[in-house]
């Protein structure tokens, strides 16, 4: 009986000492993979070295609602569901999480970009983005709507949201613009990048600073990815600002 015990007690305490030993081989395999990791930004700039260097430096916003990454000049943003960019004008619904990838130009702009997206669900949504702040921004999309049709449109956002749909788009891609002038804005879209279209003009103010870039969101759907390409940066504003045409985007800077 003694000698079974003995036995026991021993078996007791090799896996006692395996164990501490299994807990120590797994944290220092864990504080390795910590060191070696690079931080969440120093992640995220390099996820964006591939876009084109213009004024200021591109930065995420609510990067943690979806992931940006950057292939042969070809943004990709897949957001997270339940993402948006919209406060309602009666209150009942603001969601203003919406992953953006975005820089700071100096004065006036004009900036274009080919946005494609398989829009699936209602509300799926890549679109170009001048910002401000949470209260203060404005959007030209390429949207599901509420309909199900692939739609332009436009939502400018002082303290609420001013949403106006424009016309449909039977592509999986449109053409999208934003110039400004001052305190003055255009957006504009084109089916072939040749022959624009104005979607909207307005005023916003010009404190706090803008930010313009891309945007995406959206409310249910798991598997959404847009693209933005061929992007063009100009540091003037249009000669007329409801008014534009390719030769208006024929400079350097284009992707």
């Amino acid at each position: 009986m003694h000698v079974v015990r003995t036995v026991v007690c021993k078996t007791r305490l090799n896996a006692f000492i395996l164990s501490l030993l299994g807990a120590a081989l797994l944290g220092a395999s864990l504080a390795t993979a910590q060191v070696a990791a690079p931080p969440v930004e120093a992640a995220r700039k390099t996820d964006l070295a591939g876009l084109p260097n213009f004024s200021g430096e591109w930065t995420i916003v609510n990067g943690e609602k979806g992931i940006a990454s950057v292939h042969d000049g070809v943004l990709r943003i897949a957001p997270a569901p339940r993402t948006n960019l919209f406060h309602s004008p009666e209150d009942s619904f603001v969601v203003v999480n919406a992953p953006m990838v975005l820089f700071a130009p100096e004065g006036d702009f004009t900036f274009k970009a080919k946005v494609s997206a398989q829009l699936v669900n209602a509300y799926d949504v890549a679109a170009l983005v001048a910002y401000g702040d949470d209260k203060h921004w404005a959007k030209l999309c390429f949207e599901n709507s509420a309909l199900q049709e692939a739609t332009v449109v436009t939502v400018v956002t002082r303290e609420r949201s001013d949403d106006a749909n424009s016309e449909t788009v039977a592509s999986p891609f449109v053409y999208l613009a934003i110039s400004r002038k001052g305190n003055e804005y255009s957006m504009h879209f084109s089916r072939d990048g040749q022959q624009w279209r104005l979607a909207r003009h307005f005023r916003l103010p010009s404190e706090p600073k803008m930010r313009i870039g891309f945007a995406a969101h959206s409310d249910s759907n798991l598997q959404f990815v847009t693209s933005f390409s061929e992007i063009v940066y100009r540091p003037t504003a249009l000669p007329n600002m409801r008014q534009l045409s390719s030769a208006d985007l024929s400079d350097p800077g284009k992707r």
